[in-house]
């Protein structure tokens, strides 16, 4: 059933088979795990309790035992490894988790990140020329090379092994190098497809260590954590467990980096989750990648010295700061191109002079939230152009540039984030190509976006028990939200704005006897003096202001009760 909101319409839940379930969780509870297909007692006992089979065994990724004895002759020989990430998150972390494992086995490593303007995405011959100077004779790459064909050739070409570990899906069979690690490759039996960049760098250090019968450092899981939160892949099954281990580490974390990153970006160690990483940790560490060199945030994460950690982080400081404010300034450009367009295409395709490539997939997921479309902006460079898409889940948009591949230098990604490099001559017949295989693709579906509540419940409900459950389906993200709840006809009790411009909304309602502080960001705009009763659409949070334990909801959206 969908019914009319303040912002978007509201997609209330059907009912659904929860009797499984009664006696174990409330009611609130069984609907949202039998909706995310948890639907018996030993489900959810897996899920809170996965068995001690994870993580898996890394032998079972395809290429594992190659790599590993090429890793093995590396360490008996002393040779220097190149390690080359990409300039993401989890390119950063991956890269750190490799050459944090590989150094704790006495092997010289050359970690490399390549500049986004510079360089751009991916291996390239001067990145493999300048590791071979270094004494490199073999690279591993990580969250990136899948797709590398020429440059694997190149390497080898001078003497330079590769070992590729990437997430990305492989286009037209996997380059000449040594062996491949990624799960998706055809023919492996790995159980989980979903790990990220950092997730497979670390299935390969610990495959390295159980080889040698010794124990991995734990604190390879922070780093682990951070990639697969950063990088927007399903919350599920192994990265489930990865991000639950590593965000334990995270709170009792002896990097020096981390420490001063918390401290900068006002994170309690105590209280950090999943959303903390997203909305406060990552955006800083990818600052460096966006705005200058991500070897800064590569440094941040491995310095042992507090010194060093401090000046680094008050620079990706400065960086992300910037980097807010050419994004605002870049998404004015963009929301204006869109309006412009008059009636919306299915696929949102807009460049710009004025667009930094380092912020266009920022503005690309901005355009999707607002829009529900898929979208590609492209920063205008010259005679090349470089661009960032971002997706709905009904699109597959690496598919769909792949129809354009004709027009294209490179492209890389996956269903619902990719990139592309172009030349700036062909951008308007890669955007009618992309509009009609969009319309083709999307003719059928509803692109008007629906809040989609998981329970309705009255606010009695949400007691001591069902926040303790709430807390423990914790970590939240891509594959696993965090739930969201309506309740009907809430009584008003006292109402106040905030903010600099007045522009959020602090809410006291009251419901069959139960009290909330309810808080709306960003939509006082919405309120209408005297309205007593209120239909909410929000999720749980942390009341910091009301001190550890407190609990407020999240406004998602809010309108006046009809009856």
């Amino acid at each position: 059933m969908t019914i009319g909101g303040g912002v978007h319409p509201w997609s209330l839940p059907t009912t659904l088979h929860t009797a499984a379930l009664s006696g174990h969780v409330p009611p609130a509870i069984a609907q949202i795990l039998v909706k995310r297909g948890i639907e018996t007692p030993q489900a959810l006992d897996l899920l809170l309790d996965p068995p001690h089979k994870l993580p898996y065994d890394p032998l079972r990724i395809s290429g594992m035992d190659t790599a590993l004895k090429r890793l093995y002759a590396a360490v008996n020989n002393q040779e220097r490894v190149g390690i080359f990430g990409d300039f993401d998150v989890d390119g950063i972390t991956g890269t750190a988790i490799i050459s944090e494992g590989l150094t704790a086995l006495g092997v010289p490593v050359s970690p490399y990140l390549p500049h986004r303007v510079d360089e751009g995405h991916g291996l390239s011959n001067a990145a493999i020329d300048t590791l071979a100077e270094q004494g490199v004779t073999l690279i591993v790459t990580v969250d990136t090379g899948i797709t590398s064909f020429d440059e694997v050739d190149y390497a080898k070409s001078q003497g330079v092994d590769v070992i590729i570990t990437d997430h990305h899906l492989p286009h037209d069979g996997v380059p000449n190098a040594v062996t491949a690690l990624n799960p998706k490759v055809p023919g492996g039996d790995y159980p989980f497809f979903e790990l990220c960049g950092a997730g497979i760098g670390f299935k390969l250090v610990q495959g390295l260590f159980e080889f040698y019968g010794q124990p991995w450092d734990p604190g390879l899981l922070e780093l682990a954590a951070l990639g697969t939160i950063a990088d927007l892949v399903p919350l599920l099954d192994e990265n489930r467990y990865l991000v639950r281990e590593g965000l334990r580490e995270l709170a009792n974390t002896h990097r020096p980096g981390l420490r001063a990153l918390y401290s900068s970006a006002r994170v309690d160690p105590d209280e950090i989750t999943a959303e903390t990483v997203s909305f406060q940790i990552a955006p800083r560490l990818n600052s460096a990648g966006r705005m200058g060199d991500p070897m800064d945030s590569f440094r941040l994460l491995t310095t042992t010295d507090p010194d060093e950690a401090g000046v680094l982080t008050h620079k990706l400081e400065s960086l992300n700061m910037e980097r807010r404010a050419v994004s605002e300034e870049a998404y004015a450009i963009a929301d204006k191109l869109v309006e412009d367009l008059g009636e919306l295409p299915s696929v949102l395709v807009i460049s710009d002079e004025r667009f930094l490539r380092g912020v266009a997939g920022l503005i690309a997921g901005r355009l999707v939230d607002r829009y529900r479309r898929p979208a590609i902006v492209i920063a205008v460079e010259g005679n090349y152009s470089v661009a960032s898409g971002r997706s709905i889940p009904e699109f597959n948009i690496v598919a769909a540039i792949e129809s354009c591949e004709d027009l294209l230098v490179r492209f890389g990604g996956h269903s619902q984030a990719a990139g592309l490099t172009i030349p700036t001559v062909d951008i308007p017949q890669l955007k009618s190509r992309l509009e009609a295989y969009s319309a083709r693709s999307l003719e059928n579906q509803d692109l008007v976006r629906k809040l989609e509540i998981d329970a309705i419940i009255t606010l009695d409900e949400l007691d001591a028990g069902t926040i303790k459950w709430i807390n423990d389906l914790e970590p939240y993200g891509q594959g696993n939200p965090r739930p969201v709840f309506a309740s009907m006809g809430v009584k008003v009790l006292e109402t106040f704005h905030m903010g600099r411009e007045h522009q959020h909304l602090r809410l006291r309602v009251e419901m069959d006897g139960a009290q909330f502080t309810a808080l709306a960001f960003n939509q006082a705009d919405k309120w209408r003096p005297n309205t007593e009763f209120v239909d909410l659409a929000f999720t749980v949070m942390n009341d910091s202001f009301r001190g550890k334990g407190a609990i407020a909801l999240r406004l998602l959206d809010f309108k006046a009760s009809e009856g």
